[in-house]
């Protein structure tokens, strides 16, 4: 008699784990995309709100790890919300994973069709922004069809190479400033434009999708083990690197002729100022590259997640489905890319610019990692009440992540949708457009990522 198909058991070492949850935060696109808007809300205290944002994580990571290395399954993190909050909870938690890891897949493919035009343009060349996703979602899907494996090892090599230019560009701005520090940043001088604790909030999503991890447990050796580690790791690793980076950007663009808050491809222009252009190229690529790993890491854990919730009755049992040759949940892959081309597509025949699709995209995307982060703290208090585990430092680490996922950091986030809603240049908000009288603060924010600022800015 022919065995069911399954996942691929102990399919996946820790390098891979992590190379995953890793590439699904996309550490690259945090200097390339995110920090221009960072800047006008954290200015010098740019690299304290990543610090402070890296902390916050390491607390909602602890409450994950509770899960992590008692059990493991394919899609956990909706498993672990499912199992503690019952049934109704567990559709919540894993409806938000597919909303949060869809929107961040349709964010990454209008950043890719930006970096795909800005490398072509000194050629003279120019493709429609739709063909360019489609080419791109299309590679994706068959890298996520043939194996977390495959895939893995693709994200790595590619986010690796995207992290080691910046990291040159990193060095060259450090080194020729010299050892002293920049006082301006220690001080955190002018504060923070935006409060502490926006800037804080900003910070956080620059970090989501290091939970991802955990939706390969059916599939990593050793699980209990290997999947709390890359929670963990993922969480470290990528703080450091956006400490460092946000620093040295900072440092170095603080004389520029445009503001960081005003530019586009902020690390282009920081390679002009250092007399490095030649790195410009390498970090487009390297931007391209991170992309399309953030895109496969959320196309090949969202697929792990429909999995999941289609065992539990909440989605078709087609999503179920496996493919026997590779081992992979093949139908619930090919809906979630298909979902997400959809999406970015229909943005871009619109006539939504393509940065304006990254930024929309990934503002909605952050609606699902917030419930899902605060719905994962109160299951991991009540799983290990149960159990009769609670210590003193657990309750804290409850009540401290708890305390970020209260009403208070929701009231922040809704202000930041607010704000980033009521731009100009948001075709996604236009009932809130007309607001922005009232929030002349808007226009500042967004302006940073205006189409025509390309050419003019970089």
């Amino acid at each position: 008699m022919t065995a069911e198909p399954a996942l691929r058991s102990g399919s996946l070492t820790f390098l891979e784990v992590l190379a995953t949850s890793v590439a699904l935060i996309g550490p690259s696109m945090t200097p390339i995309l995110i920090a221009p808007y960072m800047f006008a809300n954290a200015g010098n205290g740019t690299w304290l709100a990543y610090a402070f944002g890296g902390i916050m994580l390491v607390f909602v990571a602890l409450n994950i790890n509770q899960f992590s290395r008692r059990s493991a399954a394919a899609g956990s993190l909706y498993v672990y919300v499912a199992e503690n909050l019952g049934p109704m909870a567990g559709a919540l938690a894993g409806w938000s994973l597919l909303w949060a890891y869809g929107f961040v897949a349709a964010a990454v493919l209008g950043a890719m069709a930006l970096f795909t035009n800005i490398l072509l343009a000194p050629a003279g060349l120019q493709f429609p922004t739709v063909a360019i996703v489609a080419v791109i979602a299309f590679v994706a899907w068959q890298a996520a069809y043939r194996g977390v494996q495959v895939s893995a090892i693709v994200m790595l090599i590619l986010e690796a190479i995207s992290v080691a230019v910046i990291c040159v560009l990193v060095a060259i701005v450090l080194v020729k400033h010299g050892p002293a520090l920049d006082v301006a940043q220690v001080k955190i001088a002018g504060g923070f434009p935006g409060g502490v604790g926006l800037a804080i909030m900003v910070a956080v999503f620059s970090f989501v999708g290091f939970e991802s991890a955990t939706a390969f447990g059916a599939e990593a050796k050793n699980p209990l083990v290997t999947i709390p580690r890359a929670v963990i790791g993922s969480v470290v690793f990528v703080s450091i690197f956006f400490i460092v980076a946000t620093y040295a950007e900072v440092l170095g663009l603080r004389n520029a002729a445009t503001h960081l808050d005003k530019l586009t491809f902020p690390l282009g222009t920081l390679a002009e100022v250092f007399n490095a252009a030649y790195l410009r190229i390498p970090i487009a690529i390297g931007a391209l590259c991170s992309a399309f790993s953030v895109c496969l890491a959320c196309i090949t854990t969202a697929g792990r997640v429909a999995y999941a919730m289609s065992a539990a009755g909440l989605l078709p049992s087609l999503f179920g489905r496996i493919e026997p040759k590779h081992d992979t949940p093949n139908v619930a892959v090919s809906i979630v890319t298909a979902l997400t081309l959809l999406v970015a597509a229909a943005s871009l025949l619109g006539g939504v610019a393509p940065i304006d699709v990254f930024n929309n995209c990934g503002t909605l995307s952050s609606f699902g990692f917030i419930v899902i982060y605060a719905m994962i703290s109160i299951a991991a208090a009540v799983y290990v009440k149960r159990r009769g585990e609670m210590r003193a430092r657990d309750a804290v680490v409850r009540a401290t992540t708890a305390f970020w996922s209260s009403s208070s950091g929701v009231t922040r986030f809704a202000r930041t949708i607010f704000r980033v809603a009521c731009t100009r240049r948001n075709p996604f908000f236009p009932a809130l457009r007309s607001l922005d009288h009232a929030h002349p603060e808007s226009t500042r924010l967004g302006s940073a990522y205006h189409p025509a600022h390309l050419e003019k800015v970089d």
